[in-house]
């Protein structure tokens, strides 16, 4: 899926719902939140019976439950057909795949706002780090985030480009 169509996809979800936080969305969406311990999981996806279920990972601070909710919020939206197939191990352990990416840019384009990242950018001359700190978000969902407003006409300087299992470090 094009990043132009997440983009677009996240504006209309915003204002449909008038929200942006993911505990609404998911409760909007009918999509059930449950906590459990994982070792090394910070959410997962999957489907039971035509029913979406988000496990989030208990011992998560609040910052991360919202961002790896979302993330799992973006697979409800973008790849509900992959989680309604039959268990294919594939896709539920490769943290390097495009559906994982685009997951990632739809939470960054949930999360973050664009002009919240311009004011601070070019207004306030903030580095990518120092807008990070200051929006309460993770430094490489931030950067995914630019990436993406670069493809929308803006110039941003990115140091990297984060990998997509970002979230699974």
């Amino acid at each position: 899926m094009y990043t132009e169509r997440i983009y677009s996809l996240t504006k209309r979800l915003k204002n449909r719902y008038r929200t942006s936080d993911p505990f609404e969305l998911a409760d909007a969406l009918n999509i059930t939140i449950t906590f459990k311990k994982f070792d090394k999981l910070k959410g997962m996806y999957y489907i039971v019976e035509r029913c979406a279920f988000i496990t989030l990972n208990e011992e998560l601070d609040e910052v991360m439950q919202k961002i790896v909710l979302l993330h799992e919020i973006g697979h409800h939206i973008l790849h509900r057909h992959l989680a309604s197939r039959a268990f294919q191990e594939f896709c539920l352990y490769d943290m390097t795949s495009k559906p994982e990416m685009e997951a990632n840019i739809f939470a960054a384009n949930i999360t973050l706002d664009d002009n919240d990242i311009i004011s601070l950018a070019r207004d306030e001359g903030y580095t990518a780090e120092q807008i990070a700190r200051a929006l309460y978000v993770p430094y490489p969902l931030l950067l995914i985030k630019m990436k993406d407003m670069n493809t929308r006409g803006y110039n941003f300087r990115i140091p990297y480009i984060p990998r997509a299992d970002f979230l699974g470090r």
